[in-house]
């Protein structure tokens, strides 16, 4: 950990020199969920285990890239071979041999990341292009059915046989693609895309994390573990969404055991972690959890409902990204953004 100042220093230096679009982006937006995939290696580097399958880390770090950046699937990948690379450099030059099993659990945990990184790009890409559907299926709704007045304008104004028979048929091929456009429509299901002009505050988030907490029910169970941090978030926005995480922490835990609230900062960014003991959510409903009308059953028919999509809407909002991991016993989400999401924004409004 004494290393990760000289890791990323170089890292961003061999990205920003190497990877395509990546001299563009500032520090925080290339970080992103990094510095904590940075502590889980040296977890394991020290003998413990990680299992991608029970975190969605490395899928958000991917799906940033598709939100946040002209990235495509082999510059992701990139990014994470050159951070393998400087890693293994940086450890040693300091003198850090790691042995052919640490070598090899590294390498292990780094190829998954950067197939789990793709594998939330291309969803994310995926879901990008339905929404783009979704508004193109409005619009031409509206204008099919300015055609279809028009037709039944000339269907009354011409008076031979011809042309009413004419129109009177288009008239019918309009109807049925407006039907066939609504059925398509409510298949597909999708929220309203998420309103990027959110007005953010200057706010010590800290304070928004202490005043969320001591109003809710989960107070006398959290301990909160938080330094100040001073940004730009949406006050109501991101106060709703602790609140969701610690209502969704104390739901699923084992009974009387305690609720942990983390505030961490590093390199331009800010992890508000929210972890609590109990089961773990089983790894094919992992990425279920955040998705609209996707429902678990891990207590009766409830789920969690939307909750957690609301989560990551207000994540994406600020330029960041949730994820949860399960480990050893452990639930925690993991809710990252830049301190000052604002320069983001701005750029990503204006491609």
């Amino acid at each position: 950990m004494l290393l990760r100042d000289t890791v990323f220093a170089s890292w961003l230096a061999a990205v920003r020199e190497q990877v395509r679009f990546a001299h563009e982006l500032p520090a925080p937006l290339l970080l992103d969920t990094l510095p904590i995939f940075y502590e889980h290696l040296c977890s394991v580097a020290s003998g413990e285990t990680f299992n991608y399958r029970q975190s969605t880390l490395a899928s958000e770090h991917g799906g940033e890239r598709a939100r946040l950046t002209r990235y495509d699937v082999e510059t992701v990948a990139h990014e994470i071979q050159l951070f393998r690379s400087v890693l293994f450099s940086a450890w040693g030059n300091a003198g850090f041999a790691l042995s052919r099993d640490q070598s090899a659990r590294l390498n292990s945990l780094i190829d998954e990341a950067i197939r789990e990184s793709i594998t939330g790009f291309i969803l994310c890409k995926a879901a990008a292009r339905e929404q783009f559907s979704a508004a193109a299926v409005h619009d031409i709704r509206g204008r099919l059915s300015d055609v279809s007045m028009a037709v039944d304008h000339i269907r009354e104004a011409q008076q031979t046989d011809t042309a009413h028979r004419l129109a009177a048929l288009a008239s019918q091929h309009l109807e049925r693609i407006g039907s066939m456009l609504s059925e398509m429509l409510d298949m597909s299901m999708l929220s309203p895309p998420a309103d990027d002009t959110i007005e953010l505050q200057a706010l010590d988030l800290r304070e928004v994390l202490v005043d969320v907490v001591r109003a809710s029910t989960a107070a006398p169970r959290t301990e909160v573990i938080a330094i100040p941090v001073q940004g730009f978030w949406h006050r109501d926005s991101i106060s709703k969404a602790i609140e969701n995480l610690l209502s969704n922490a104390v739901e699923y835990s084992d009974p009387g055991t305690p609720v942990t609230a983390t505030l961490r900062s590093y390199g331009g960014r800010v992890a508000l972690s929210i972890t609590n003991e109990g089961p773990p959510i089983p790894p094919d409903r992992i990425e279920a959890i955040f998705q609209l009308y996707k429902r678990t059953a891990m207590k009766g028919e409830g789920g969690w409902e939307i909750g957690l999509p609301f989560v990551r809407s207000v994540a994406e909002q600020h330029a960041g990204s949730i994820a949860v991991e399960c480990r050893h016993g452990y639930t925690t989400f993991i809710l990252d953004t830049p301190v000052d999401p604002r320069p983001i924004l701005t750029a990503r409004m204006r491609r």
